[in-house]
């Protein structure tokens, strides 16, 4: 197995953890659609969850020439797929908590839209140092970052000021978009 290999096998494992974690939730949900409100805030967080964690693998398989196994790249990946998780657990209230996901989003939102800005915040200083590292140059790795991360950025920051539920949503929906988008 190449180091490549095994870091790619732990980082899968962390976004698999997510992934069906957000499974489990979306199947809870339909269980309890006629005695809870379920809304879209909570589904788009988990759509988004489900999305980031593809992009997030596809984009570790695409730097695989770049990639080695050592500490800092496993902080690196548990920085990156450690909120997933975290956001995958807290993604809906334990059962009957609550009669609506909506008001259980709002009262817990600074909590999940801190959390989505960890791995962006990660992916950043990431990308600067590899960009360093590998000689691209700050200046146009820093053009790339700031049409990249910067929709990340403009989708998250105001679902942290804003308790808008329209804000909470097109937040949501513009990163699942530009999420997708950055898949391809």
């Amino acid at each position: 197995m190449s180091e490549f290999d095994a870091l790619f096998a732990f980082y899968a494992l962390l976004l698999g953890l997510a992934v069906a974690n957000v499974a489990t939730a979306f199947a809870e949900m339909y269980k309890v659609r006629g005695r809870v409100v379920i809304g879209w805030t909570v589904p788009l967080l988990g759509a988004v969850v489900l999305t980031a964690a593809c992009q997030q693998w596809l984009s570790l398989f695409r730097a695989q020439a770049d990639m080695k196994l050592g500490p800092g790249e496993l902080l690196i990946c548990l920085a990156m797929a450690l909120p997933y998780i975290f956001i995958s657990q807290v993604i809906r209230p334990r059962h009957d908590e609550t009669a609506s996901l909506e008001v259980y989003y709002a009262e817990h939102r600074r909590i999940l839209a801190g959390a989505l800005l960890v791995p962006v915040l990660a992916s950043s200083v990431v990308n600067v140092i590899y960009a360093v590292a590998l000689n691209d140059g700050f200046v146009p790795a820093a053009l790339g970052f700031l049409i990249y991360q910067g929709v990340r950025y403009a989708c998250i920051i105001p679902m942290l000021i804003w308790p808008n539920v329209a804000v909470q949503r097109a937040g949501l929906v513009v990163l699942l978009a530009h999420t997708v988008l950055m898949m391809f």
